[in-house]
């Protein structure tokens, strides 16, 4: 390891770019001989910028790797000492974001996140932006990442400090989105950086209800596996297994009773599991949950 970088960092060992030193030496020497000359904005700026025809990207680790140094330049020559980072950036790497044809702005950041622009995500990062800048429905670019299953997109994110635990306007985290829609690889990022496996939404709801109810088997099998309460129930008395039987995910109604799921629990209005699936014409499950297999 660089003994220069070490110092830089504190000696974090934790947070030292191992991938891009190993996968692209050239590049890091290059960064660590003009860590102190002017020209390593442009330096950054150019290795941040992917989406030209004569150059590939990096991959995800080494690209977070090369954002995090970005950052940590950033802050050492005192350019993200601001109160306002959308007013004080280098015309270069805004010149740069908008060369890309995004706006430099927190909406442009916003929209670069939905667009799945890793590339511009860095620039705007590298200039000091908020990476948890808000649109209006309070969601993060790591919200939409997760949402969108942007694994790439959510690992720089996270390189990048972004906070997993955020909430939006309703209280649901990255965490419930990813799984909302099925993206066990986010889902398993997401834990591997200690999301709350059982943080609730305002209305109670949790991750596992969330993939329960659209029976995402490998998430909510990942969720359990990381402590998922698989009896949690929301404000009005929904659980997991209410959200399957109700839907008819009879492999998800199999993987919840082998986890100790409660089929006599009860919706506020008294409504069971078992009624559910009667009412939904879900017979395989009917038959599950009635003919002592349970």
């Amino acid at each position: 390891m660089d003994e220069k970088l070490l110092r830089i960092l504190n000696n974090r060992k934790q947070n030292y770019p191992h991938a891009l030193e190993k996968q692209f030496p050239r590049v890091f020497s290059q960064i660590m001989s003009m860590w102190d000359k002017p020209e390593i904005d442009a330096l950054f700026s150019e290795l941040m910028v992917t989406n030209r025809s004569d150059r590939q990207g990096f991959p995800p680790d080494v690209a977070s790797d090369i954002i995090y140094l970005s950052m940590v330049h950033s802050r050492q020559s005192g350019r993200q000492e601001t109160n306002d980072p959308w007013g004080h950036v280098s015309e270069k790497i805004k010149a740069e974001i908008q060369s890309q044809g995004v706006e430099y702005s927190p909406r442009g950041f916003i929209k670069a996140a939905e667009s799945g622009r890793r590339d511009v995500i860095a620039l705007f990062l590298s200039a000091g932006a908020d990476v948890d800048t808000c649109d209006d429905r309070l969601w993060t670019p790591l919200m939409i990442s997760a949402f969108n299953g942007d694994e790439e997109m959510a690992t720089l994110l996270i390189k990048s400090g972004a906070n997993i635990h955020h909430r939006d306007g309703a209280g649901y985290c990255p965490l419930h989105w990813a799984a909302f829609n099925g993206f066990a690889k986010v889902v398993k990022l997401l834990l591997s950086k200690h999301a709350n496996v059982n943080a609730c939404s305002n209305h109670g709801w949790t991750a596992l209800m969330q993939a329960a109810t659209r029976g995402h088997l490998s998430v909510s099998f990942l969720l359990l596996e990381n402590g998922a309460d698989v009896n949690a129930s929301s404000n009005d008395g929904w659980t997991a297994l209410h959200k399957a039987c109700a839907n008819g995910h009879l492999p998800e109604v199999k993987l919840l009773l082998s986890k100790g799921a409660d089929f006599r629990k009860k919706y506020k209005d008294g409504t069971t599991a078992l009624d559910l699936a009667r009412k939904n014409k879900h017979m395989e499950i009917v038959s599950l949950l009635s003919g002592g297999k349970v």
